[in-house]
């Protein structure tokens, strides 16, 4: 087992991104990395997307722009691990990079799975497979792919807390992501209670309602300028879409590891990876995340327990190095 490995990521490292913050874990354990230079066209934006997908729905034997990259980089590189992050390969492209000398291959999906295109992971040639779903990693399991659970994570140099004087998202209730419809009706019924909201993320849609439209601060936050709006809010709001099934988005973790108090809804995955009511509180109704706002400007110290412990608990257990370490040790590619 090197203790140096060629490790090739067949995506682009976008500033605080899924696959920005393995490169970087990877790199800090001193591993040799190469990820793909530039976004793919299909990740270019909306419209392009679109256009991708139906030009693969009638060339489906064309090979996507990162089975192209990831087979060009074999050639000359072999690579001891191929790990593909919310990236599916082809049965017949992971058996040529096999063939080309690539070690061991395994696909590490972030997003929920009704986000996967085609036959998505369900391809031979995966040594193993890593979701965030239970659900979904019985059914890979159920047939014959090895597939594992294991959650997103936080990074630490740069999803921390850090306290910046006069920050504008002082006593907001602070939401970042996508603006799908269930997130914007959440927000619309704060909103309508007079809670003050900063909102961050992509562009909102056209048809985005008048509280979103008018409280979206039009910026994209990453790194320390994330953690500095998480820190200063009164509290952090985490939802996620309908197709989201029993499982955390990345910002469960970023989160706690800045140390903001997060409000986030009462599944019971939370309770694998953080305990309700110490270092996170989790909401079943509008009405509880009211009461949890009304408590947390009523009681500074109580909140500040919990964001302590959420620091502590991401910390110690929910990095990307822990998970780096984990899939590296199940791989047999380190000890």
């Amino acid at each position: 087992m090197a203790s140096k490995l060629r490790i090739l990521v067949p995506s682009f490292p976008a500033a605080d991104s899924f696959t920005d913050n393995v490169v970087y874990t990877l790199r800090q354990l001193g591993h040799d990395v190469r990820c793909m230079e530039a976004l793919s066209f299909r990740d270019q934006g909306p419209i392009q997307r679109a256009l991708s997908d139906v030009f693969h729905g009638l060339r489906p034997d064309t090979l996507s722009a990162q089975e192209r990259w990831a087979l060009a980089q074999a050639k000359d590189w072999k690579p001891d691990l191929l790990l593909c992050l919310t990236i599916a390969i082809r049965s017949e492209v992971l058996a040529d990079l096999k063939r080309l000398g690539v070690g061991v291959c395994i696909a590490w999906w972030g997003d929920p799975p009704a986000n996967m295109k085609g036959m998505g992971l369900l391809a031979d040639g995966w040594d193993m497979i890593f979701i965030k779903d239970p659900a979904a990693a019985k059914k890979l399991k159920a047939v014959g792919l090895q597939a594992e659970l294991l959650h997103e994570a936080a990074n630490p140099d740069w999803h921390r807390p850090i306290s910046v004087s006069g920050h504008p998202d002082v006593g907001a209730v602070v939401v970042a992501g996508n603006y799908y419809g269930y997130r914007q009706f959440l927000v619309t019924r704060l909103a309508e209670t007079g809670t003050a909201l900063a909102l961050y993320g992509p562009k909102p849609p056209r048809w985005s309602t008048d509280a979103v439209r008018t409280q979206h601060r039009m910026r994209y936050i990453v790194r320390e300028e994330k953690s500095k709006a998480f820190y200063a809010g009164l509290a952090c709001l985490n939802s996620t879409a309908m197709s989201e099934g029993d499982s955390l988005n990345c910002r469960a973790f970023e989160i706690c590891g800045i140390g903001g108090l997060q409000l986030i809804e009462n599944k019971s995955a939370v309770e694998l990876c953080y305990e309700p009511g110490n270092e996170v509180l989790t909401y079943s109704s509008v009405d509880e995340i009211l009461d949890y706002l009304d408590r947390a400007r009523k009681e500074p110290d109580w909140t500040k327990k919990i964001r302590e412990a959420g620091v502590k608990r991401t910390v110690s257990e929910h990095t990307y190095r822990h998970r780096l370490d984990y899939i590296l040790r199940e791989c047999g590619l380190m000890q």
